[in-house]
């Protein structure tokens, strides 16, 4: 086993003829010539413990919480790093107001505004605001949706409203009453105007229809409830 004694001491070596006058001599003149050397092999095993923060003096030591972080003091902070990297792709769901972000996983309260020390861990991305997150893959219809792409490789888009266009309908036809009757125009050639006349012969003839509908865009969002998506910021370090 190696020698990890922190401190040897080396007792002194006492004259010859040394003769003290009382026990309490004895021992100052022991323990006042005893050599402490320190073995620097092992390295400083000094360290504070407790809830609170350790003093001015003891500031050179590392610090071991009552929840089991590890903290040091630098840039006038006791500090430990998050383990998020700073600006890491990492994402997280956030369920709660934009404000609690600021306080997140240790975050001070305040935006982040350079101090690696100070502002919040955590910022609100706002690539996703409004968006619904799909999982990279291939659509069947409408090609790959890629990383980090708000379309699909076949520019396709969501829309949170849509109007159908005439070849997004579905294939169907109109009924109308035929009569079997001749219709003869009446008026200017495109004034539209028809009057029945004889009804026993029939002549084949295109009628137009009313149209119907209000035009109006559908919903196409699912049921959903909101919640931010947030990154992490530059803020490295947790801070006491």
């Amino acid at each position: 086993m190696p020698n990890l004694t922190l401190i040897t001491l080396t007792p002194p070596s006492l004259p010859v003829g040394y003769c003290p006058t009382n026990y309490q001599q004895l021992a100052n003149d022991v323990i006042s010539n005893t050599q402490a050397n320190f073995n620097s092999s092992i390295g400083n095993s000094f360290f504070n413990y407790g809830p609170t923060t350790p003093t001015l003096n003891n500031q050179v030591y590392p610090w071991l919480d009552n929840n089991g972080n590890w903290w040091v003091f630098q840039g006038g902070y006791w500090s430990r790093q998050n383990p998020v990297a700073a600006g890491s792709s990492e994402r997280r769901i956030f369920v709660g107001t934009s404000a609690d972000v600021l306080s997140y996983d240790g975050g001070d309260g305040t935006v982040y505004s350079g101090n690696p020390y100070a502002g919040s861990m955590w910022a609100i991305d706002t690539n996703f605001e409004a968006r619904f997150p799909v999982g990279a893959g291939t659509f069947a219809a409408s090609g790959v949706v890629s990383v980090n792409g708000t379309t699909t490789s076949t520019a396709i888009a969501g829309e949170d409203k849509h109007t159908l266009v005439t070849a997004e309908m579905p294939s169907h036809t109109h009924q109308i009453l035929d009569q079997y009757i001749n219709l003869v125009q009446r008026g200017t050639a495109d004034s539209g105007v028809f009057s029945a006349t004889n009804r026993s012969e029939g002549v084949a003839n295109l009628l137009p229809t009313t149209s119907s509908g209000g035009d109006a865009a559908h919903n196409n969002l699912p049921p959903f409830y909101g919640v931010y998506f947030i990154k992490r910021t530059g803020r490295v370090y947790y801070t006491k």
